[in-house]
């Protein structure tokens, strides 16, 4: 991989967790039926998620955080489509084999914040997550090993053992 590469999926990781940061921060001024703060709901039984495995999965991710990088450089309507349709796609794919239910929430709450970045009539799909990030004492050292700190940020942690430039 070229460090050009290696410099767009850092960059779109990067714009990933500032988008996530901005939507959780920002208020809509609707207190009404908010969930209360560090709520995780969890998929429901009748809630069928797809499942791919882990490589196929993070193929997906690499090309959106590609592919929003397109974007973040000259949003024009044929940028916007292309990252929508790949955030589109990458729903669609379901979510990686390895990555522990907890994690969902905030997978689709990541997604649905890059589609509301390009789509700001967007309405999410999930409840607002922590942000993707790895959990505070992270430790690259058990990469693919769940700990007690994949807990802060299951997705976060995950994408950080699995799917690492």
């Amino acid at each position: 991989m070229s460090r050009r590469q290696i410099a767009l999926i850092a960059v779109g990781v990067a714009i990933v967790v500032a988008v996530v940061a901005f939507v959780l921060t920002r208020d809509d001024g609707d207190d009404g039926d908010k969930e209360p703060a560090g709520a995780d709901p969890e998929p429901s039984a009748s809630t069928t998620l797809p499942v791919v495995a882990d490589e196929t999965w993070c193929a997906g991710w690499k090309n959106l955080v590609a592919t929003q990088g397109l974007y973040v450089a000259d949003p024009n309507p044929e940028a916007s489509a292309n990252l929508l349709a790949v955030v589109d796609a990458l729903q669609e794919l379901g979510v990686p084999e390895s990555l522990d239910p907890s994690g969902y929430t905030e997978l689709t709450a990541v997604l649905d914040d890059v589609h509301a970045s390009v789509d700001p009539s967007f309405t999410p799909t999930a409840g607002p997550s922590e942000p993707a990030d790895v959990g505070e004492h992270h430790d690259h050292a058990d990469e693919g090993a769940a700990g007690d700190d994949h807990d802060e940020a299951p997705f976060g942690t995950w994408l950080a053992d699995y799917c690492a430039a």
